[in-house]
């Protein structure tokens, strides 16, 4: 076997074993992330309290 088929050879094994591994990698891959809604959260309590005495204010 000359030079030049063995680097044509291995070549085609390179790429072969890259486009299996590109399959599977895409078949089994991890799934796209949802897109996220629009959001419902609203804080339990709020940055600023209202009430003086919730801030630890003294009389």
């Amino acid at each position: 076997m000359n030079t030049g088929l063995r680097i044509a050879a291995f070549a085609a094994a390179v790429a072969a074993v890259f486009a299996i591994a590109f399959g599977v990698g895409r078949l089994a891959g991890p799934d796209p992330e949802p897109t996220p809604g629009p959001s419902t959260h609203q804080p339990a309590t709020p940055h600023s309290p209202t009430h003086p005495e919730e801030s630890g204010a003294s009389h």
